[in-house]
């Protein structure tokens, strides 16, 4: 069963962690595409389309948006 405050309250130290070590792969990515000729707008689209159906497909995530 899905318990609202499970979902709705996280610590904010450990997704201050989880940002910073995200930055690193993430910039790593970024670069990456754009090597391969993509601009910053459209990786920028496409991992947003990436990461929501990702996140979507989880029975126990919040919808953001």
């Amino acid at each position: 069963m899905l318990i609202l405050e499970d979902v709705l309250f996280v610590s904010a130290d450990r997704v201050a962690h989880c940002r910073n070590e995200l930055r690193v792969d993430v910039d790593e990515v970024i670069t990456r595409f754009e090597h391969a000729g993509f601009s910053r707008k459209e990786i920028l689209v496409a991992m947003n389309e990436v990461l929501g159906a990702e996140f979507a497909a989880l029975p126990d995530i919040p919808r953001l948006h």
